[in-house]
């Protein structure tokens, strides 16, 4: 298994069943084992060279290298690191084809509002691994700014996958590599500044982790979330969704021979991570409940002034708050083992079957949008992202709006 033990990989992630998954499919663990000793190497030197000429009288601010990703011409000689990090994103591999890409956010978009929504699964999804919680634990990031983690990464998600918006020099690739650059600077703190402990936890946000998220949480499970909703793809739409993937992947920082290069090879990523019997940290526990407490807004658009229309949402949000809970909390029980919801404080009630109940709706859209009454699919994803971007405070066609698409 490399230089990662089968008993360390296990007591990293807290997977009961390391050693059995490993005999099954051994090379793809013994990958996601080594994975957990990896960080992101360009990333990871853009921040070790930050840090190391900071003391000097030509010290480089954080916002210069920031601002680099919107000019990556401006990058001297001076900041090898950087220069070398800018000409590797700037270079996109072999295998990337942009129609392909577009085709699959066009894909993705075409009932984005549902993809959008399953953005909390995919969070929970993350909250059942201790390599993604421990992080949040160190940092102190647990309960606090629950909304606004999950606004900022709707916004990304909405962003990265909008037809067009991953090219590079485009807002979703910048974005990207922000994120990117942003994880690097959280290991750099852990390691270095926090006294993280490599050897029992592995590297703070890891290749193996890094993998899960792309494969499993933002592609894998919102695909099956969706199927179980009713909505259906054509094997040619899924490959195209998992090229956009693959490739957002590749700008965050994932090795290469990490991603998948298939659905198929994507639904087995997804299928062995699933496999690992996660044991979660008592933290998981904490920060599920605050998604399910402060993760999500009830607001209504109203032609008011806006603290006229702020209070009058806020009222309402006060009063669908319990029932909006205990809806998520149950809904979200159908993607999660029972034993892993169990130590995430999720239960299961006949609210979980709403799911069943909208299927009809779904298919019905599915069938008058192929005989083509809502207009092309092009038109569609259009209409989708706009209502889901209107939500999240962006607008990604307005000329006053910023470089990620917010407006004041």
């Amino acid at each position: 298994m490399g230089n990662v033990t089968a008993e360390q990989a296990a007591a990293i992630t807290g997977a009961r069943n390391w050693e059995t998954v490993a005999a099954q499919r051994p090379a793809r663990a013994a990958s996601m084992a080594d994975g957990l000793m990896k960080g992101d190497r360009l990333g990871d030197a853009v921040v070790a060279e930050f840090f190391a000429r900071r003391g000097g009288a030509d010290a480089m601010e954080w916002g210069a290298v920031m601002a680099a990703l919107d000019d990556p011409d401006s990058v001297t000689a001076a900041t090898p690191a950087l220069a070398a990090f800018l000409e590797h994103v700037r270079t996109p591999p072999t295998w990337y084809d942009p129609a392909l890409a577009h085709a699959g956010a066009t894909a993705w978009w075409r009932f984005g509002s549902l993809q959008s929504s399953t953005l909390y699964q995919s969070l929970i999804y993350g909250y059942q691994a201790r390599g993604f919680t421990r992080p949040l634990a160190e940092t102190g990031r647990l309960t606090e700014g629950t909304w606004d983690r999950v606004q900022a990464t709707a916004r990304w998600v909405a962003l990265a996958t909008a037809p067009g918006h991953a090219e590079p020099g485009a807002p979703g690739w910048v974005q990207t590599l922000r994120i990117r650059l942003v994880h690097a600077m959280v290991r750099y703190h852990l390691v270095q500044r926090q006294g993280w402990d490599t050897a029992q936890w592995g590297v703070p946000i890891n290749q193996t982790y890094s993998q899960f998220t792309i494969t499993a949480g933002f592609l894998a499970l919102p695909l099956r979330v969706g199927h179980d909703f009713g909505l259906r793809y054509s094997h040619a739409e899924r490959e195209a969704i998992t090229h956009m993937w693959r490739w957002l992947g590749w700008l965050m920082g994932v090795d290469d021979d990490l991603l998948p290069r298939s659905f198929a090879d994507a639904a087995e990523i997804d299928e062995v991570a699933r496999a690992f019997r996660m044991e979660p940290d008592p933290h998981a526990r904490i920060l599920v409940t605050a998604l399910l407490d402060d993760g999500y807004r009830t607001e209504i658009p109203l032609p008011l002034p806006p603290p006229l229309a702020q209070a009058i949402n806020g009222a309402v949000h006060s009063m669908t708050r319990p029932l909006l809970r205990t809806v998520f909390a149950s809904v979200s029980t159908r993607w999660v083992d029972d034993d892993v919801a169990a130590a995430l404080g999720l239960r299961a009630t006949p609210l979980h079957n709403l799911v069943v109940l909208a299927r009809p709706l779904v298919r019905s859209r599915e069938v008058l949008r192929a005989m083509g009454v809502f207009g092309s699919d092009s038109r569609i994803a259009e209409r989708e992202l706009r209502m889901v971007t209107t939500q999240l405070g962006m607008d990604l066609a307005a000329p006053d709006a910023d470089r990620y698409g917010r407006v004041a």
